[in-house]
């Protein structure tokens, strides 16, 4: 089991990687990574650009998916991994489900828009089920968010 935690460490902070992509473009600073089947293979990575494309749709998940969706020339993403640095929301949980990744990591619970995953056991859809990890490197994705919305506060000052 050591193993399998070390790769979600190491995927998490790719995914922090990409954070601070959207942290550097004064995006709320969340980012994503969609790892292939053999669980080590990284498809894509993406982080927030909603302001800059002023599209609620920008999610870093969503973004991710969709390269993941381009490099494996599908839909369906069975058996894939997501690695994100705030829990998903409903529109990106949604996603997410439709197209069939098998687990989802996130670093941080979202207490406003998050999809309160900590409810369900698990998610079946199309006979499906999907596994869910949490709380994988918080600290430095809560440092980040904390660090971005301090900035905001005091510019609006």
């Amino acid at each position: 089991m050591k193993i399998r935690e070390d790769l979600d460490i190491f995927f998490m902070e790719k995914a922090l990687l990409q954070a601070e992509k959207s942290f550097k473009r004064d995006e709320i600073p969340i980012g994503a990574i969609v790892v292939a089947p053999d669980g080590k293979t990284i498809l894509s990575e993406a982080h927030n650009l909603t302001e800059q494309r002023k599209c609620q749709a920008a999610h870093a998940e969503i973004l991710a998916i969709e390269k993941a969706c381009k490099k494996m020339n599908d839909w369906r993403l069975n058996n894939c991994t997501i690695y994100v640095t705030l829990e998903p929301c409903a529109m990106c949980m949604n996603l997410i489900l439709l197209t069939r990744i098998s687990k989802v990591v996130f670093a941080v619970k979202s207490k406003i828009f998050g999809f309160s995953l900590d409810k369900y056991n698990t998610f079946e859809i199309y006979k499906t089920p999907m596994l869910i990890r949490e709380n994988i490197c918080v600290q430095n994705s809560l440092n980040l968010l904390k660090s971005f919305f301090k900035s905001k506060r005091e510019k609006s000052e």
